[in-house]
Order: C-alpha cells, then structure tokens, then sequence
C-alpha cells in the first residue's frame, strides 16, 4: 500500500495555505473522538489502509484531507458537535491507501461512515478501498469520481454505502448512472454497481457502528 500523498502542485495562495497549515498537524497513535464518540476501533485507524490519511490539528480536532489531480485541495475538520473544512480550500475526496489487486471501493458520505464500514464489514483478503464525498457532491467531485471509476481494476466492484433516507438514495442512484457512464465512455462493461444502505430509515453505517459497539458491551 502506498503510503505517500499524492504530490502537490500549488496554483494558488489558498493552495499553499492549506498545504502548509495540513503539514503542521500531527499522525498520532490514537483518536480519542473516533473511538471514544464515534466507536471507531484503534486498530482499524491504524491499518496500513487508513494510516496517514487523519490527522489532528492543535485544537485537537480530526482531520480528513481531501484529494483532486492535483494533490491536496483541502481537509474535513470534525469534533464532538463540530464539522468544518479547510479555509480557502475546496473539497475534492478523502481517500484510503490503495492497491493495484484492489477489486472494490467503497463510496460513502462521510470518511467516518467509510472507517465505520470497514470496522462493520472487514475484508480478509485486504482488496477493499474507500473514498467518502464529505456531504453532497459538487459537479467537481463527480468528475473526480468519474476518474477513479476508470481506474479500478478488470472486474471491480462499486460500492453506494451511503445513509439510508431519500438523499441518500438519490445519492445511490446518481453513483449508479456515472458508473453506467463510465463504462459506456470506457468500453468497460466489466464494472459491478452495488448499493448497501443501512437497513433501518435515517440511519448511517456509524449510527450502525455505534450501536453494534453498544450491544457488544452488554
């Protein structure tokens, strides 16, 4: 798994900006929101697939960085009744660590719905990538995945594991139309959509998290 950032080619002052406040935050050992609040397992935050792509900043908050062609454009910031993002950046995509024998991405909202999905549903054979979008997708972002989707390897699975209520289906549906796009701009008709939402309405695969996390405990 590679374990370096995409590298950065700066072409604005907002850029470099974010660039240079991202290098000041730190990797640590733990994350006390995400396992305490959220009930993210440490051992998932520190695989080799998500080392490196959180941080925390002084205040203490988790940091998500986001990705495009370039490089770093931005980063999610989160904390306990707190969401923010990068000033004077703009969102492109949080991503894992990827491999080349990759067979399946998995797409959600958030990276915590992400981190909570592989705490829920672990691949043994380790072939499993995922990206999160950090709320609704810009036409940016969509592009952005439009690339990755071209990318993944002969016979690849997609997967919608976004939050079980109608934007979350819309979300779904949206995903399914570029991945039949993709294919069709492609000529790859070897690209498997799937959509896995949480079974119960308004729920998110954290929400599923946390309470499989509090059921385990009694």
């Amino acid at each position: 798994i590679s374990m370096q950032f995409p590298a950065l080619q700066p072409t604005s002052p907002d850029r470099m900006r974010v660039e240079c406040a991202y290098r000041r935050m730190s990797e640590v050992p733990r994350y006390p929101y995400l396992e305490q609040d959220r009930c993210v397992p440490a051992a998932v935050l520190l695989s080799p697939r998500f080392m490196g792509r959180i941080r925390l900043d002084s205040r203490g908050n988790t940091v998500f960085p986001h990705f495009d062609a370039a490089g770093l454009c931005g980063y999610e910031i989160k904390n306990r009744g707190f969401t923010g993002f990068a000033g004077g950046g703009e969102k492109g995509l949080w991503f894992s660590h990827t491999r080349c024998d990759d067979r399946r991405l998995i797409l959600a909202e958030s990276a915590i719905d992400a981190l909570s999905h592989a705490a829920l549903f672990p691949d043994a054979e380790d072939q499993t990538r995922y990206a999160s979008l950090g709320g609704k997708p810009s036409s940016r972002q969509m592009g952005l995945i439009e690339a990755t989707l071209a990318r993944l390897a002969e016979g690849a699975e997609i997967v919608a594991a976004f939050d079980a209520d109608p934007a979350g289906r819309r979300l779904a549906e949206e995903i399914r139309e570029l991945v039949a796009k993709t294919a069709h701009r492609t000529e790859r008709s070897d690209l498997i959509f799937k959509s896995h939402l949480p079974t119960q309405e308004g729920e998110d695969w954290n929400t599923v998290l946390q309470a499989a996390s509090v059921g385990s405990r009694m």
